[in-house]
């Protein structure tokens, strides 16, 4: 369902979506010219924002992870565990270490490990270069499992290695956003539009740089195409500027500051001296017709991307999901597809696997594929993650690549869907179908269904990869299963350039997980896919028991796609009694407070917050703010820790570390009505918009007393809102 028309996108001009309506398809084969068409038809006001017809250079083999020769030849084993991709994150902090005038990245979570570090070492050696270069860096906020902006920004601007000076040249944002379930899962460095980075890996280092690794791919272009990965950023940028500024608006204002649970947004800089918000990239070259980019060696590229929440207009919202129904609409001979699934997060019910509420298989892409069996006789070659693929020493609630559908289930939806737009269709030819034209497997190397060297679990996979005609191929952060997240792409329009990645990446991978196979151990049975064609699997869950809800936030965590319902609002009001760490005749304190939510062993369970500062606030200073605390797991047996800090700065330079004022602490459990019946549903908003005031009976009021060792009086007085009762 589209939500009311909020943000306005489209600052392009009619003369420019005339000029989209005539771009010249010359150059572009039937596919990419397919995609463009849709585009152009549905999706004009979002040419050169959300799409564009570009071009630019694939730099070197397609990067995966693990490195192609594991598909082939070799294991994965204890010697190489921790080493097998490190070319990944060095290749990701190499590029931002070139650039001149500007770094966009974007991802699904912020980095660790080794990504962490690549990005800090690369950030370093812009500074040192003393190049005045933009820094803007996004992630998404998940439900349930929010980004920490300046834990971030601590971790990259004050590396243990590559800490910057305190004088850098270098301006770096850090912003994260959510709007509904919509947000951020592209995956792009982009670097002074010339050079790019894109396609599914996320920077985690469990998942990708240890054993048992998810596998992923990524591609490094340059030219012309890099700006498109800029002006996508631009559009989230935005929304994060508006939502905070609305929110910094509201907080000027007198009284009760009302903040819904609708959107949420975060935005920090470094150094701390730089604007709130940072610049929007603007477009420094012009694109030369494609006939004579491609004369002097460029290819065409095809950028799609959607905006999911952040679209105001169901007719012509997300470009992207018309590019690939369009390409898979123009097939004729062949559709190659590396995927994580195709159906949507689910869990085990009844003895079979159901979608959770409100998810469904994606309508448009199985009508695509199987007309293009049933009615032009395309080969549709399908590689999927097996079901609850779990990478290194994560649990199935940390990591699950497999959404818990089998080759059979996905291949019966695809012969379903043919019956369903095809009312006439002979049922012998619909069986004669798999086998021959459809063809399922999971992903597996030559080494067998895991490559890791004691074969525990099973390889997961993770690309948004497929190949149209042997001749054009998309690759992106976009699954095809169905998730209204924001993502971008690219259409790579060469056969050529697609030819080299068949021999890279996909004859390997095929060969591997379907040719190599004996046919007694395919992981599709035609007999079984004939017989369960009359199962609904389009039947998603409705009233969840607390099993099933509990089963579904897990499923729901391990996919990325949100955590715990449990929530926690604190409204922090004002401090009393604090003391003067500054001394007599320096003015009074800088006060800010932390607050974390830790677990009974002491763990924090959910990023620490930050309030602002009152500068010269004195010893009662008034903060009147809120801070949002998702995703707890038992939140009953969890404590509220609060710390204030007197900030030591002068112009913005940090003098010494920030004094102490003391710290108290809350024991959540003893919040009123923190209890929420099983049948219960709380979606409503914990304020009551407009009018300033908390709901009525929803916040209870705490003083906590501050100690710190000097004065014990002082106190800082909260309101805390369990949202309508916490699951236990």
């Amino acid at each position: 369902m589209v939500e009311p028309r909020e943000e306005e996108f489209s600052d392009v001009s009619e003369a420019d979506m005339n000029a989209a309506a005539n771009t010249s398809p010359d150059g572009l084969s039937y596919v990419a010219d397919a995609a463009r068409d849709a585009l152009n038809e549905k999706h004009g006001m979002y040419w050169r924002l959300a799409w564009n017809v570009s071009y630019g250079k694939v730099i070197g083999e397609i990067l995966q992870t693990p490195p192609k020769h594991f598909f082939v030849s070799e294991q994965l084993d204890y010697d190489r565990a921790q080493t097998h991709s490190d070319y990944l994150p060095e290749k990701m902090g190499e590029i931002i270490a070139r650039a001149e005038e500007w770094v966009d990245f974007t991802s699904l979570g912020p980095p660790d490990g080794k990504f962490l570090d690549a990005m800090a070492k690369g950030l370093k050696a812009l500074s040192d270069s003393g190049r005045p270069v933009v820094v803007r860096i996004l992630t998404g906020n998940i439900i349930g499992m929010p980004t920490d902006n300046d834990a971030l920004a601590l971790a990259l601007c004050k590396h243990a290695e590559y800490a910057l000076p305190d004088d850098t040249n270098l301006k770096i944002w850090i912003g994260s956003w959510r709007k509904g379930t919509t947000w951020n899962h592209s995956k792009i460095i982009a670097v002074d539009g010339k050079y790019l980075l894109q396609g599914g890996h996320n920077v985690w280092d469990p998942h990708y740089l240890q054993k048992n690794p998810v596998r992923d791919l990524t591609m490094e272009a340059e030219g012309l195409v890099a700006e498109d990965g800029h002006v996508f950023a631009n559009r989230m940028w935005q929304y994060i500027e508006k939502k905070e500024r609305e929110y910094w608006n509201f907080l000027r204002a007198p009284g009760w500051v009302p903040m819904l649970y609708h959107s949420r947004t975060g935005v920090c800089q470094w150094p701390p001296s730089v604007t709130p918000y940072p610049p929007m990239y603007e477009r420094k070259a012009e694109l030369v017709p494609l006939p004579e980019a491609i004369e002097r060696g460029e290819i065409p590229m095809v950028t799609c991307g959607r905006f999911g929440s952040l679209h105001h207009d169901a007719s012509t919202a997300n470009p992207s999901d018309s590019a690939i129904v369009a390409m898979l609409k123009s097939a004729k001979t062949s559709i190659k597809l590396s995927l994580q699934d195709l159906g949507p997060i689910a869990i085990p019910v009844g003895g079979r696997v159901r979608a959770l509420p409100g998810l469904g298989w994606p309508a448009d892409y199985l009508r695509e594929l199987g007309l293009a069996m049933y009615e032009r006789g395309v080969d549709v070659h399908i590689v999927l993650s097996p079901p609850n693929s779990i990478p290194s020493d994560l649990s199935a609630t940390q990591a699950n690549y497999g959404n818990g559908w089998t080759c059979n289930d996905v291949a019966a939806m695809i012969i379903r869907s043919i019956k369903e737009n095809v009312p006439e269709a002979d049922e012998e030819r619909l069986g004669g179908l798999v086998g021959l034209n459809l063809k399922l497997a999971y992903l597996r190397s030559s080494k067998g269904a895991c490559d890791w060297e004691n074969k525990e679990g099973k390889s997961g996979n993770h690309s948004k990869f497929f190949i149209v005609d042997d001749i054009c191929y998309y690759i992106g952060s976009q699954n095809l299963y169905v998730a209204n997240l924001a993502e971008w792409g690219i259409i790579v329009d060469s056969a050529d350039q697609t030819q080299k990645v068949m021999e890279e990446y996909w004859n390997p991978l095929w060969a591997a997980a379907y040719e190599n196979v004996p046919e007694t151990e395919r992981d599709c049975n035609i007999d079984e896919i004939l017989g369960s064609l009359d199962i609904n699997r389009n039947d998603a869950l409705q009233d969840l028991t607390p099993e099933q809800q509990e089963a579904a936030l897990l499923a729901k965590k391990a996919a990325m796609a949100g955590g715990s319902a449990n929530r926690l609002v604190v409204w922090l009001k004002s401090a009393a009694n604090l003391r003067n760490a500054d001394g007599v005749g320096r003015g009074s304190s800088d006060a800010y407070v932390v607050i974390s939510v830790v677990d009974a062993d002491g763990k924090v369970v959910s990023p620490p917050q930050r309030s602002r500062v009152i500068d010269d606030g004195g010893p009662n200073p008034t903060w009147n703010e809120t801070m949002f605390f998702e995703g707890l797991e038992n939140p009953h047996s969890c404590t509220l820790k609060v710390k204030i800090l007197d900030k030591d700065t002068l112009l913005g330079v940090q003098l010494k570390r920030d004094d102490d004022l003391g710290s108290g602490s809350v024991d959540l459990g003893t919040i009123e009505g923190n209890e929420r019946p099983d049948k219960e549903r709380c979606w409503s908003r914990c304020f009551s918009f407009g009018n300033r005031k908390p709901a009525k009976g929803r916040f209870q009021d705490i003083e906590v007393v501050i100690k710190d060792g000097k004065n014990e009086d002082a106190s800082l007085f909260l309101a805390l809102d369990a949202c309508g009762g916490w699951r236990v």
